[in-house]
């Protein structure tokens, strides 16, 4: 399997449609972010801070230009104050060579400005509130100081904070309403779900945005509809049951009367037949009847059942841990259980039952020492009365529906069913059921 980048980003992706709703909401929000953060605070700002440090300096250069002795120093200081600057001159001192670099950032604006605007040798200091720039003077030194905030608002950064502090707002106030959006969604996958299993927990509430809605309704007909159709099939199956069995006892009553000649045996032996398909066909339609589910405790459940069956004459194994617990209908899954253990007892002398939990299911095998069923058999045994006629007939008793009934019972639990070779030589019967 080839990994390609675009899968590798599929993989990292959330899966839940939650996840996937707020990287859709953040993905623009970080892009604008970006996009807002160059523009505003790496190209506007370094051209703000270009002209204002050209002005500071075209102010310095103008203030030690007008420093000279045709005008009093006081006189100076007066002007230098409209450009917000403190001036005075030392007249003795010298440049310093060195000085503590406070703000690197804003150095570079204020030095390309010096470099190319100001006609005398300088040195620059930028501490958290001013600016110091010593100008070298035949007069002497000039010390000018203005305030840092010329150059540089603590409002600049505020800005990019604000925006930031804004999205995330935004994003948290979007998500309540994404997550109140989505639990009607969610609920119609639960309600499905459960469904699925044979868990019905009635109509769900109709909620949410207008296809939310008409899904949540779809869901609501579908279920009463299937609901309808199994009512009607066991109210079928119950005239049925009634119509087939009364013939049928009362023919058997009959040939119980007659003579015992071979005719009459080989009839009382079709007699039972039907009699046996009959019952074997209600219980196949059983297994998708309605039934509460119960949570149990797996081990001690499998012993009551096990314990209900001691007239069989197969030696049963168990396998399960402790405290291993799932949702059953427990009167369809004994169905599906006595169904696998008569058909080892039928062909085998032994049975052995495994359970294991695997990721979030449960996982049953049924092994027997039997003599199997041929691999291309394996799918078509699930088939209504279908038989494989070397090992399944009528005379042992089978009639073709104990998979079915099992199929059936599995998938109303949501589960599935597979047949497989035994390590014990004979059949496997692999059971998974979620939690």
């Amino acid at each position: 399997m080839t990994f390609t980048p675009f899968s590798m980003l599929k993989r990292a992706l959330p899966q839940s449609l939650l996840g996937r709703s707020l990287i859709i909401l953040i993905t623009p929000l970080i892009v604008v972010q970006m996009i807002l953060s160059y523009i505003f605070f790496d190209r506007h700002t370094e051209i703000i801070l270009n002209l204002l440090a050209k002005s500071i300096v075209a102010d310095v250069q103008t203030v030690a230009e007008l420093t000279n002795d045709n005008l009093a120093f006081s006189r100076v200081v007066e002007i230098a104050k409209n450009f917000d600057f403190k001036v005075t001159l030392e007249k003795e001192a010298k440049i310093p060579r060195s000085g503590v670099d406070k703000d690197r950032w804003l150095y570079q604006f204020m030095t390309d400005a010096l470099d190319k605007n100001l006609k005398f040798l300088y040195f620059l200091r930028i501490d958290r509130d001013n600016i110091y720039i010593d100008v070298a003077h035949p007069m002497g030194v000039l010390h000018i100081t203005t305030p840092r905030k010329r150059l540089y608002s603590q409002t600049t950064p505020f800005v990019i904070i604000w925006t930031t502090i804004s999205a995330a707002l935004l994003l948290i106030i979007s998500s309540i309403f994404m997550r109140n959006q989505l639990k009607p969604i969610i609920r119609l996958s639960k309600a499905s779900e459960n469904f699925g299993k044979g868990i019905d927990k009635g109509p769900i509430p109709i909620e949410g945005a207008t296809e939310v809605r008409r899904a949540g309704r779809a869901y609501n007909i579908m279920r009463e509809r299937i609901n309808r159709q199994l009512n009607d099939r066991m109210e079928m199956l119950a005239g049925v049951s009634h119509d087939l069995r009364t013939p049928l006892t009362r023919m058997k009553l009959q040939l119980t009367l007659m003579p015992q000649t071979e005719d009459v045996t080989d009839l009382q032996e079709d007699v039972e037949s039907m009699r046996l398909m009959v019952q074997g066909f209600l219980d196949f339609a059983r297994g998708s009847e309605h039934e509460p589910s119960d949570l149990v405790m797996l081990k001690p459940y499998f012993e009551n059942v096990i314990g209900d069956l001691n007239h069989l004459n197969i030696k049963i194994h168990l396998n399960i841990p402790e405290n291993i617990q799932i949702n059953l209908r427990t009167l369809s899954f004994n169905r599906c259980l006595t169904n696998l253990l008569l058909n080892s007892d039928r062909y085998g002398t032994q049975s052995w039952i495994s359970v294991e939990s695997q990721d979030k299911n449960i996982l049953i095998h049924v092994d027997d020492n039997g003599p199997g069923i041929p691999v291309k058999e394996m799918t078509n045994v699930f088939r209504p009365f279908y038989r494989v006629d070397e090992s399944r007939s009528l005379e042992t008793g089978g009639v073709g529906l104990g998979l079915s009934i099992a199929r059936n019972v599995i998938l109303s639990h949501g589960g599935s069913i597979r047949l497989e070779k035994s390590p014990f030589g004979g059949l496997r019967v692999s059971i998974k059921i979620p939690f």
